[in-house]
Order: structure tokens, then C-alpha cells, then sequence
């Protein structure tokens, strides 16, 4: 009986040992689970941090990239090399190719090549029939001429080319276009005088 009694016993015992052992491997089961959980959240969290970073900085260096490519500190600079007493001199001596660009009634844009006369050290003329041109300087008041001189027998490439872009406006004063007249007989009422307002960078 006394034997039966200890078998008894020593059965409860590794019963109870047994279940206590799968009840702490259970519990660092479920504690390694949510530690793996949170490492891989914060690494993705860190992840989706660091893509975040890279794209804002990519973003930045496009904007800073098109600020800069809007500005004239852009612009190449070879073919700049004529002031406005030299661009002026070389109209004179008619050295040059002129277009003058103006905005159609419609809002498109139209460009032609025509030759320029020198009023004075700050105005130049055209002797225009009607065309399109002239209807749009008299109508916007505006224009735009680029003035390039080539030199193909140059042998480096930025030699080969000097010229200005010329932002222009038309000139109403009646004095002043008076003066103009008499001054150059070249100017007449049926001139279309333009004042000299910048002269810019090519390119």
C-alpha cells in the first residue's frame, strides 16, 4: 500500500514538473515572437524613414537644379561678347544676321529676319512694310531681337560666333522721334523706332 501510495506520489510530481516546463517554454516562445515583431517594425519604420529622407532630398536637388537652370548664370557666355556700343557698330557696318521675334494677336510666336537701321547710341529702326511684325510691335509695344555675327574661318568654336540677345521697346515719344527724324534722314514717320531697354546674354 505504502508503495503504491509513493508511485502515486512520484507520478503527480513529474506531472506537475512537466507542465510548468512547457508553460515557461510557451512563455519565451511568445516573448521571442513579440521581440522579433518589434525589431522588424522598427527596421521598417526605419526603412520607410530613410526612403522618405532620400526622396525629400532628391526632390530638394531637382528644384534647386531648376532654379538654377532658370537663371542667367546658366547661360553658356561664349557668344556674348558685344556691348551695345559694339552691337550697335556692327548694324552700322551691317555684319550681322537680325531676327526679331514678336507675339501674334493669338498668342503665338513669330520670329523673321530683318535688317536693322541705328537711330542713335540707344535706339534702332526698321523701315517696315505692313506684315506681321509690325503689327504685333504696335500692338504689344515689345520685341526681342538676337543679333548674330559668324565667323566661320575661326578656328576655336566660341570664335565662330558673337552676337547679343536685344530686348526691345517702342518708342512714342513724339519728341523724341522728332529728333530722331531730323538727326537721320534715314528715319522716317513710317519708321518703327525701338528703344534699347537690355542687352542680354546668347545662349
Amino acid at each position: 500500500m505504502k508503495k503504491l501510495a509513493i508511485a502515486l506520489l512520484t507520478l503527480t510530481l513529474v506531472f506537475n514538473l512537466c507542465a510548468c516546463g512547457q508553460s515557461s517554454s510557451s512563455t519565451a516562445t511568445t516573448s521571442s515572437t513579440t521581440s522579433t515583431s518589434t525589431s522588424t517594425s522598427e527596421a521598417a519604420s526605419e526603412t520607410t524613414s530613410s526612403e522618405g529622407a532620400s526622396s525629400e532630398t532628391v526632390a530638394s536637388e531637382t528644384s534647386v537644379s531648376a532654379d538654377a537652370a532658370a537663371t542667367t548664370s546658366a547661360t553658356t557666355g561664349l557668344y556674348t561678347n558685344l556691348g551695345q556700343a559694339a552691337l550697335l557698330e556692327a548694324i552700322g557696318q551691317f555684319k550681322g544676321l537680325c531676327n526679331v521675334s514678336t507675339v501674334n494677336a493669338d498668342g503665338t510666336p513669330n520670329i523673321a529676319i530683318f535688317v536693322p537701321g541705328v537711330a542713335d547710341d540707344s535706339h534702332i529702326f526698321f523701315n517696315w512694310a505692313d506684315n506681321a511684325t509690325k503689327a504685333n510691335v504696335l500692338r504689344e509695344k515689345t520685341a526681342i531681337m538676337s543679333y548674330d555675327i559668324a565667323d566661320p574661318t575661326a578656328e576655336e568654336k566660341a570664335g565662330r560666333h558673337s552676337g547679343a540677345v536685344v530686348k526691345l521697346e517702342l518708342e512714342e515719344d513724339a519728341e523724341v522721334l522728332a529728333q530722331l527724324q531730323e538727326a537721320n534722314e534715314s528715319v522716317s514717320e513710317a519708321s518703327v523706332v525701338l528703344k534699347i531697354v537690355e542687352v542680354l546674354p546668347v545662349g
